[in-house]
Parts: C-alpha cells; sequence; structure tokens
C-alpha cells in the first residue's frame, strides 16, 4: 500500500422515488429486524469491500502486494480487506443518502472515496502535487475501483446477455495482461504463477458479485450507529497515520472532500428516479458470471506471451500518461454536468 518511487511508477492504496405526476406513493418495504438488518448490510459491505481490494490492489499490482516487498501474511490481507470494505460502507451510503442515480454523480462518489483511500488512508495524494490529486484517487480508484468495477460488471451481469459480457470480460483481460507486466522492472515475470493468482482472486471477485445479488440491493439500509462507527473509524486511521505524516493533509483533504460533498448535495437536489442500488435489482445470471471467466484466461495468456518474449513493457509509464489527466477529465466534466444540469439523465 505504500508508495515506492516517484511517479510515474504506479501506486496504489490500501429508490423510492413518488411520482409527482400521478400522486402514487412509493411503495412500503417490509420491516426488516434490527438484527437481520445488520447482517444484509455487512454482508453487502464485506463483497463490495473485496471488490474494491480487487480491482485497487490486486489488479493494479498483478499480485498481491507491491512488487519488491515482503509477501503479505493472511492478517494483513484481512487488514487490507477490512479497509476497503471501510471504504465501501462510505460509498454505499453516499450512494444512499445522495440519490446518486448517475454516471456524472458516481464519479463524484468515487472522487471522494479515491481521496479518501490516498489521502486519508495513505498519503499519495500529497507526495506529486498537483498530479498526485488524479493518480491514483482520480486515474484508477474512480474509474476502475467504482464505476467499472463495481457499477458497470454488476450491471451488465443483470442486464445484458452472455456474448456481451464475454467480449467485455476479453477486453477487460486484454487491458489487465497489457498492464499487469510492469513489475518486470523488479521481479521476473511469473505465468504459471499470475495464472493461479488471477484464477483465484477473479474466482471471489464473481462470488463477491454473487453474494451480493443473493442479498440484493434493495436491503442496504445505512443506519445511524454504523455511520458513526466508519467515521470515528476512519478518522481515527487518519489521524494516526495520515495527517500526523503530512500535515498538509488537515487542509487540502477537507477542501476536497468539501467539493465533493458541496457537489452531491446539489445533484440530490435535482437527482430523479431510483439510486443506483436500486437499478442493479436481481441476480447475476449465471452465464454471464461463467462469460467472466474469459477475464482471467485472456489476461494469463497475455502475460505469458509477453513473459515468453522477455521484453519489458512500460506499461505503468503508458498508463501514468494516459490516466493522469482522464481522471482530471472525468472529475470535471462530472463536476460541470451537475453544476448545470441536463434535462436527460445520464
Amino acid at each position: 500500500m505504500e508508495p515506492r518511487e516517484s511517479a510515474p511508477r504506479p501506486q496504489a492504496g490500501p429508490g423510492r422515488v413518488l411520482s409527482r405526476a400521478s400522486g402514487a406513493a412509493p411503495a412500503r418495504r417490509p420491516r426488516i429486524r434490527p438484527s437481520q438488518q445488520a447482517w444484509k448490510n455487512a454482508v453487502l459491505v464485506l463483497a463490495s469491500g473485496y471488490i474494491l481490494t480487487f480491482y485497487s490492489e490486486f489488479a493494479f499490482y498483478g499480485q498481491l502486494h507491491d512488487p519488491g516487498t515482503p509477501t503479505p501474511s493472511v492478517f494483513e490481507l484481512l487488514l487490507l480487506w477490512g479497509i476497503y470494505s471501510l471504504m465501501a460502507s462510505i460509498v454505499l451510503t453516499l450512494v444512499r443518502r445522495y440519490r446518486v442515480a448517475s454516471l456524472p454523480a458516481l464519479l463524484i462518489v468515487g472522487a471522494m472515496y479515491g481521496w479518501l483511500l490516498e489521502g486519508g488512508i495513505t498519503t499519495t495524494t500529497y507526495e506529486d502535487l498537483p498530479w498526485s490529486l488524479s493518480f491514483t484517487g482520480l486515474a484508477w480508484h474512480m474509474p476502475v475501483d467504482l464505476v467499472f468495477g463495481w457499477y458497470f460488471v454488476q450491471k451488465w451481469l443483470r442486464q445484458r446477455n452472455v456474448a456481451f459480457n464475454l467480449r467485455a470480460a476479453a477486453l477487460a483481460g486484454l487491458l489487465w495482461g497489457f498492464w499487469a507486466v510492469w513489475p518486470a522492472e523488479v521481479i521476473a515475470l511469473r505465468p504459471a504463477w499470475f495464472a493461479m493468482f488471477a484464477f483465484g482472486t477473479v474466482g471471489l471477485l464473481l462470488g463477491a458479485y454473487w453474494v451480493i445479488g443473493r442479498v440484493g440491493w434493495s436491503a442496504f439500509r445505512p443506519s445511524r450507529s454504523g455511520m458513526v462507527w466508519t467515521g470515528v473509524l476512519f478518522g481515527g486511521w487518519y489521524l494516526v497515520h495520515t495527517a500526523w505524516a503530512v500535515p498538509l493533509s488537515l487542509v487540502l483533504l477537507p477542501l476536497l472532500l468539501g467539493v465533493c460533498g458541496w457537489a452531491l448535495r446539489r445533484n440530490a437536489t435535482f437527482a430523479v428516479g431510483p439510486d443506483l442500488l436500486e437499478t442493479l435489482a436481481g441476480r447475476p445470471r449465471a452465464g454471464n458470471l461463467l462469460a467472466w471467466l474469459a477475464f482471467p484466461l485472456v489476461a494469463a495468456a497475455e502475460y505469458a506471451l509477453w513473459a515468453t518474449t522477455g521484453w519489458t513493457i512500460p506499461s505503468h509509464v503508458l498508463g501514468y500518461l494516459v490516466a493522469t489527466p482522464l481522471g482530471f477529465g472525468l472529475f470535471f466534466w462530472a463536476l460541470g454536468y451537475i453544476i448545470q444540469p441536463r434535462r436527460r439523465p445520464l
């Protein structure tokens, strides 16, 4: 989770609606016992936490940890999952409370998530200003972890056919197989190990998608006590690990989060329709889940090809040069869309 070199080497850190036209009242949800509600929330948060862990850490490094650092223990991996589950709790609460129902609003949530992670849990946001404001908070965590991995893949698993999911998985595998060879600067490429790693971690990823479908997003209802505990845990970590090490964060992080919070509050004033959690109703189709096995298959095949050729591909340099301006662009586009909302939601 800790950065090892300066950029460009990659770094990563750990509906209801009232119809005003018809006057129809929203349908009532069945009452759920507090204990039942608590475990459903916990399952959805933990499953989402693994999704964020996979795309943020495992897909980013192409292994369990930053190349050149010691292999993490089981406790360290569980702690990593716990940190991303804490981030998932924040993301899901923001989507619910601010009626996030569009791509621009989700990008703002993604920016907040990326800066909380890289500027609150770690210190990457402050290490190469202003470029580090984007890489990796806006350049990776916002579009890859949240928009692609958490939202679009879940949507496609429910609403698209097998052929579409197979194409999407194969394309994602091509991109991952190209990106994952950047650790060759530090360690030798290991095709057999990467294949086992890819299938193992993606297998857990597909399991997380399936579990979420079984529980259902309509079951997620953030509680006041849950939000308090989330704030206490994040605030405690931030004050001990980040604020003490980088005093600048005491000024910059509230400013960044304040802009995102203002945008989300403005979005909530004109948002229509169910939030994105409600649009992900239903269960992933079994055939679509199987189609996503093409993701690790294609990635492992391409990784083996690069390892066989012996070429050192600076994929991290290319990724940095493309993703850094893209992250800034997506954020300001989303901000502009919310400031001047169009009539047709995205």
